[in-house]
């Protein structure tokens, strides 16, 4: 597709669906920002499909009708409006830190290890700012305003990001893109409104409608006690317990968490569940077993009847954290290997950039480039100057060089496979060089310069949607701006109302009440060296990683059923997870397509699955505004 058909692209970026993304910010944002706290989500999925609908429905009341643009801007920016987290959430859980007794439970060098929380994380322990529960004072503005500058590096060093491999991701070396397709047939359904079509969809969000209310409703209405079905997984370790120790054996509830498979390959989901079972299960339960010298800290804290989370929380720490350091870099390692041809003819590629006119409508190269080094060096000076101590090439190396490798791996991996890197890559990789190092506080292990990449497959992933729906690739980075400007804004509004509203955490939010000990012990635990990062068994991930994705690789030449990529990369999810997306697809493939035919399937796959998720979208707005209109009245006593 060349960008000299600029004719026809056309712009989405209006005053209506700005007015939609104000409106998601206004009426989602509340609901979002008390369901993070609550129960451990986000309204990110009601967001997007209630709006899209309820936008499109409006218009034709009033004798228009929203374009097919408009309805792609609106559909790929409010979710992250109306679902986001604030980043002052952590500034919130920083102000619980400094307060709890937790921290001076722990020391470095003698002194407690709040004394070393630095006043632009959070005011003082002794700061009135604390019992006041508002952001709106003096002692905040420090912690306020190196959180906004960080993200607004952060926000260029990506968007410059996604534009620069938009392009050589769409145009110069087209890549599928898979869930680009899911997508666009949302945003094409609601614009054309073709009758078989709307049937599927309209079918399958009562589908949707039906589970969602029996998975989200019920608890949010009656009481977690109360739920048909259990959230987010039923938990099998009960019962394998007694044959399989350890083993963190489940299936999800989520359909957010596994309906995706109904577009990979059997061969893809079964690759990522079987290196999910090889860790989570058979790891877990022979290091308790058989190899118990592996990790005694995980033997000792290991106890019949954990259920699955504590047990995730558990063997993360003091099992796999060392070894999941390891198959990070292994993983790596093995994918630019496997594909440095491929990635040195798109590198080359990037030179012709410039070409790129009209519809896709990007900046030069050099000004992307220019851009993305501008941001990341000013969060890497800006950071020698906050955490003196850290090792000089560790911000340098992360920031500038590290960023760009995972923008041009990630973008690639999930465009072919419709697979993500997991953060934990580039974290593992900090505390590593950290643990190693002579750093000696609080701020280093927990505050990083700007890490950007991380969002590029998605940018990329909506700039192919944006040509599908022939939108102006550029009118998408404006809403992404837009989407910052407001999130940032009412973010700090909401969460200062929340906790006004009651201090968090208390009943009022019982989620972050059960989390956000664990969140506190582990950051002292960290801080004050008190978790083993075992070189060992980092050598021993590098080495797994490299044989398994080697290994899978020639078997896969010969037939057999592996993805290499897919199999590493699942080693870093649960089995609950894993385990349903493998059903999806093989329900996809093997059942639904011969029912009604495979041609036809493909053809309506996309729609059921939007149907799906819009009825649940449409179910969990419902309950998290009735939720909040029941707790109106509430508040005192805490």
């Amino acid at each position: 597709m060349s960008g000299s058909d600029d004719a026809e692209f056309k712009p989405g970026y209006t005053w209506r669906s700005l007015l939609a993304m104000v409106l998601a910010g206004l009426i989602f944002m509340p609901a979002s920002v008390y369901l993070w706290l609550a129960v451990g989500a986000g309204a990110s999925t009601a967001a997007t499909y209630v709006t899209v609908i309820l936008f499109s429905a409006l218009a034709r009341i009033y004798g228009t009708q929203l374009s097919r643009q408009e309805l792609f801007i609106i559909y790929s920016v409010v979710g992250g409006i109306g679902g986001a987290m604030p980043m002052f959430y952590w500034l919130v859980f920083r102000s619980y830190f400094v307060t709890n007794p937790l921290s001076l439970e722990f020391t470095i060098e003698g002194k407690p290890v709040r004394d070393f929380v630095p006043h632009w994380m959070a005011p003082p322990a002794t700061s009135i700012a604390h019992a006041m529960r508002t952001f709106f004072t003096a002692d905040w503005l420090p912690a306020i305003t190196v959180t906004i500058v960080f993200a607004i590096l952060g926000l260029i060093a990506e968007v410059s990001l996604g534009m620069l491999f938009s392009y050589l991701y769409i145009e110069i070396e087209p890549l599928p893109f898979p869930f680009a397709q899911i997508d666009a047939t949302m945003v094409n359904t609601l614009y054309e409104r073709e009758h078989e079509r709307m049937l599927y969809f309209f079918t399958s969000l009562i589908g949707g409608a039906i589970y969602g209310s029996l998975v989200y409703l019920v608890p949010l209405l009656l009481g977690p006690q109360a739920a048909v079905i259990p959230y987010p997984f039923i938990d099998f370790t009960p019962y394998t317990q007694f044959f399989l120790p350890g083993a963190a054996l489940g299936i999800a509830t989520d359909p957010t968490t596994f309906l995706y498979g109904m577009v990979l390959t059997p061969t893809v989901t079964f690759s990522m569940m079987l290196g999910s079972l090889a860790t989570w299960v058979f790891g877990n339960t022979l290091t308790l077993t058989m190899f118990r010298d592996f990790s005694p800290e995980w033997v000792r804290e290991y106890a019949p009847g954990m259920g699955l989370f504590l047990i995730f929380q558990r063997a993360s720490l003091r099992l796999w954290l060392s070894t999941f350091m390891g198959l990070s870099f292994g993983l790596a390692a093995f994918v630019f290997v496997i594909t440095w041809k491929r990635l040195s003819s798109a590198l080359k590629s990037l030179s012709r950039i410039k070409e790129a006119k009209g519809g896709p409508g990007y900046p030069s190269a050099s000004f992307l480039l220019s851009a993305f080094l501008a941001s990341t060096l000013t969060s890497v000076a800006t950071y020698y100057y906050l955490v003196p101590g850290i090792p000089l090439w560790l911000p340098l190396f992360v920031s500038v060089f590290l960023s760009f490798v995972i923008a041009f791996l990630g973008a690639r991996i999930y465009g072919e496979l419709g697979l993500a890197f997991s953060p934990d890559f580039v974290y593992n990789m900090w505390k590593t060089a950290v643990y190693f190092s002579p750093y000696q506080g609080y701020a280093g292990w927990i505050f990083t310069p700007v890490i950007a990449g991380f969002s590029t497959p998605w940018y990329v992933n909506a700039t192919k949607v944006a040509y599908l729906t022939r939108t102006k690739p550029i009118d998408y980075y404006k809403a992404v701006l837009t989407s910052f400007v407001i999130t940032t804004l009412l973010g700090l509004f909401f969460m200062d109302f929340f906790w006004r509203m009651a201090p968090i955490p208390s009943f009022v939010y019982p989620y972050v009440m059960g989390l956000w000990p664990a969140y506190a012990i582990s950051d002292c635990l960290f801080a004050t060296r008190h978790i083993a990062v075992k070189l060992d068994q980092i050598l021993a991930g590098i080495g797994i990683a490299l044989a398994g994705g080697f290994g899978s690789f020639m078997l896969a030449r010969i037939g057999a059923p592996l993805n290499p990529i897919a199999l590493i990369g699942g080693c870093f999810s649960l089995p609950p997870y894993t385990i349903m997306v493998f059903l999806m697809s093989v329900l996809s493939r093997y059942v639904v397509a011969k029912a009604i035919g495979r041609e036809r399937w493909e053809s309506i796959k996309a729609v059921f699955i939007a149907g799906f998720l819009a009825g649940m979208g449409i179910i969990v707005a419902s309950g998290v505004a009735l939720t909040l209109l029941s707790k109106a009245s509430w508040v005192w006593p805490w």
